[in-house]
């Protein structure tokens, strides 16, 4: 008996694979691989137009702003998708405060956001002792915290631009930045802020990081 069962096993595991790959040939074939991503995410789209973590979970800012930009990335225009899934979207995302209620690293990267609108990451962290809890090994902190040092920012280019105008409330050069640091939306907030993580916030961007930007520090 369990002889035979390993045989079963064992024609599993030798077919299931290449007749993945057969059928996933069969798909490219018929669509191209931007396609099929692109229609991915139109069809977990929620009916309040918004995107959650799975199809089951409640939609957040997070999420919503991530598939919104993947999408437009991938060619569909402001009011592109099935059922008008770009501009319900973004409807969603303007009701609950726009950009600055969710902004990313990546946003960020992408030039979607202005640095100064973000808390600091600094990649100095990386020097405290590994047996600390909050030590940045522990988190996915060692790429975000070398681009923010470099202060990298990608080129700007057109599709940027439409997107400053689309996702936030008011024209993008006219933000004040400094006062939207801690700002989230509800949706993304599942515990509030304490009061000594937004003082150390706080000192690190109005104190540590002027002086660690300057010399002999930024060498």
């Amino acid at each position: 008996m369990a002889i035979g069962l390993l045989k079963i096993l064992a024609h599993c595991v030798c077919f299931l694979p290449w007749s993945c790959v057969y059928i996933l040939q069969a798909i490219l074939t018929l669509y191209s691989l931007e396609n099929i991503v692109k229609k991915f995410f139109l069809l977990i789209l929620s009916s309040d137009g918004g995107w959650g973590f799975h199809i089951e979970g409640h939609n957040n800012m997070f999420c919503t702003t991530l598939h919104y930009i993947c999408i437009r990335i991938l060619g569909e225009g402001r009011d592109g998708g099935s059922d008008n899934a770009c501009a319900r979207g973004r409807k969603w995302i303007l009701d609950r405060g726009g950009l600055t209620s969710g902004r990313l690293g990546f946003q960020q990267l992408l030039g979607l956001f202005d640095r100064s609108g973000s808390n600091p990451i600094p990649p100095e962290f990386w020097l405290f002792p590994s047996f600390l809890p909050r030590h940045p090994g522990r988190m996915v902190y060692m790429p975000l915290s070398y681009l923010y040092g470099r202060r990298f920012v990608g080129q700007i280019m057109p599709l940027v631009l439409e997107l400053r105008d689309e996702l936030f409330l008011q024209p993008y050069n006219e933000i004040k930045w400094k006062k939207v640091r801690h700002l989230c939306a509800k949706e993304d907030l599942y515990y509030p802020h304490p009061l000594i993580q937004d003082l150390m916030w706080d000192s690190l961007y109005i104190c540590m990081e002027p002086l660690l930007f300057r010399w002999p520090f930024n060498k």
